[in-house]
């Protein structure tokens, strides 16, 4: 009588075949663990570039659509910025076009940039309207204003306009500056990275004439 042999065992085919699906697995698990780390540097970033440019599209639109209004004068300083300008209001569920006036403002304390909306409605009856952030972890927030003096018969840039009431250049009520100079910075390590952006005013036409430049 034969006796059959109790021992038990993988062939080599067997064993190349697991070697194969675990480092298959192995990889999956690498690829996912390298995103999630990716994501989470992503969404751990003090400030991304995209909200740096959503700031960029806000303030430049509402520039471009500033005008001269009566009693809403175009003030700007170092770190805030507010005019009157075309906005959309809602109210009851509908959304319309409507007059307003705009504030950008930096929080030092929060490191976060902001915007302020109110109606011409919320204006006269002296309500803030509503304020939204647009983005956070910013470390600086600079405006520039570029004018012409007519003192000194020439263009110039400025950190502060109209904030007291006082025009810089041409002694003329409720001026524009020509252009607007935003500087954003946002932290990087242990280092600053800056995004400037320009934007003109169509409704400060117009720019001075050469002869009256010369008088």
């Amino acid at each position: 009588m034969k006796k059959t042999s109790s021992k038990v065992g993988f062939t080599l085919i067997e064993l190349l075949l697991v070697t194969g699906i675990l480092a298959v697995v192995g990889m999956v698990v690498y690829g996912t663990f390298v995103r999630g780390i990716t994501i989470w540097r992503r969404v751990s970033q003090p400030a991304s570039t995209e909200d740096v440019g959503l700031f960029f599209k806000n303030i430049s639109y509402d520039l471009r659509n500033s005008f001269k209004m009566s009693g809403l004068k175009f003030r700007g300083g170092k770190r805030e910025i507010s005019f009157s300008t075309r906005i959309r209001h809602h109210d009851r569920g509908e959304t319309e076009d409507s007059i307003g006036q705009v504030t950008y403002s930096f929080d030092r304390r929060k490191n976060k940039l902001h915007k302020s909306q109110a109606n011409y409605s919320e204006i006269y009856r002296k309500k803030s309207g509503r304020k939204r952030v647009l983005a956070e972890d910013i470390s600086s927030l600079q405006f520039e204003y570029f004018a012409y003096n007519a003192e000194r018969k020439k263009y110039s840039w400025v950190t502060s306009w109209q904030e007291r009431d006082e025009p810089f250049g041409e002694e003329v009520k409720e001026n524009l500056p020509l252009i607007v100079k935003i500087e954003v910075g946002i932290p990087k390590g242990e280092f600053k990275q800056k995004f400037v952006k320009t934007v003109s005013i169509p409704s400060a036409c117009c720019w001075p004439f050469a002869d009256e430049e010369e008088k």
